[in-house]
Formats: C-alpha cells, structure tokens, sequence
C-alpha cells in the first residue's frame, strides 16, 4: 500500500551504495570500494534536532542529518549521496583526466565531489543507524553523518 501523502513529504532524492571490501594477497583488507545499489532513491533530510531526535541521537550522537524514506535495503557503512547539482561532458575525456569540460557549471563550487555516472555534484553522507520509526514498514529514520572532503 502506497502512503501518498508520506511520499509527497520526499523533497530530495540520493543514490545508494554499499561497501565491497575485498582481501589482498597478503590477508590485509583493501579500502572498499562502493558499489551503486540504487540511483535516486526519494528522501527528506534534514539536520539533526535535539528535540525531535533524542532516541535516535543516543544510540548515534555523532549524527549529523537524519533522513526520512521508504523501507530500503539500507544498512550501516552504506552511503547516500545527495545529488545537488547535474550536469553533461561537453566534451569526452580519456579515462585518466583530472579535468573535465562540462556543459554548464552553475552550481558547482570548489572542492566538490563529484559522480561521473552523470556529472553530479554531491554531499555524501555515511550510514550510521536504520530505525523503522513507524513500524510495519511505512517509513525508516536514518541517522546519518556528513563526509568531508
């Protein structure tokens, strides 16, 4: 059953990735890599309140945004990349490059992190909790924090 109105509340939407670790030859575990679970996936986030997330900040204090969604195969040490600005190549680019020629950089800032599945500017955010807040599956609390450059 679909909540209409719970979903018209959805006002951003992220993509999903999960880590894949792998085991090096010599038994050391490599830096995971992440792996695209689901594009664009609707969500509200917002930062975190004292007062309206006292459950959820005990269990996760360094919490720095809360996201609201529908029931996801979501799980800690997953990420969520918040799409804020999307762009084009203007031209293509070997495989290498450090520098890309996009169709238009308006909204791009310095120091942005990019996704080249498109060209995306993001604010990524590492999983820390899931919470069915309402229980039988109507919607999950995310307590989430920011990722810095």
């Amino acid at each position: 059953m679909t909540d209409r109105s719970f979903e018209e509340l959805l006002n951003a939407t992220a993509n999903l990735s999960r880590p894949q670790v792998a085991v090096e030859s010599d038994l050391q575990v490599a830096n995971p890599t992440y792996e695209l679970l689901q594009a664009e996936v609707a969500m509200r986030l917002r930062p975190t309140s004292a007062d309206l997330d006292r459950s959820l900040l005990g269990r996760f204090p360094q919490a720095t945004a809360v996201a609201y969604m529908t029931p996801t195969e979501l799980a800690a040490n997953d990420r969520l990349a918040q799409v804020n600005v999307a762009t084009t190549l203007a031209e293509s680019a070997p495989e290498e490059s450090t520098t890309l020629v996009v169709a238009s950089a308006y909204g791009f800032e310095a120091g942005s992190r990019i996704h080249l599945r498109g060209v995306e500017a993001v604010t990524s955010y590492t999983v820390l909790g899931v919470l069915d807040e309402a229980g039988a599956g109507h919607h999950i609390k995310v307590a989430l924090q920011r990722r810095e450059l």
